[in-house]
């Protein structure tokens, strides 16, 4: 890239071999809680059946 002139117009095709380059290196990085053994963060009677929906009115508004 050094080699290239100031007013250089990358094209179509180098465009997108940067993109796929930046996005197989985004999609590579593995976070510590990606992992199949890591804990549920609910668990328990938070998950399982919990309370029945209910409907609300929106607050507000105006009567005459």
């Amino acid at each position: 890239m050094a080699d290239q002139t100031p007013d250089h117009q990358p094209t179509q095709d180098e465009i997108k071999a940067k993109m796929r380059e930046a996005l197989d290196r985004k999609q590579a990085h593995l976070h510590p809680d990606d992992s199949a053994g890591a804990k549920a963060k609910a668990h328990g009677s938070e998950v399982v059946g919990g309370a029945p929906k209910m409907h609300r009115r929106k607050a507000g508004g105006g009567g005459s």
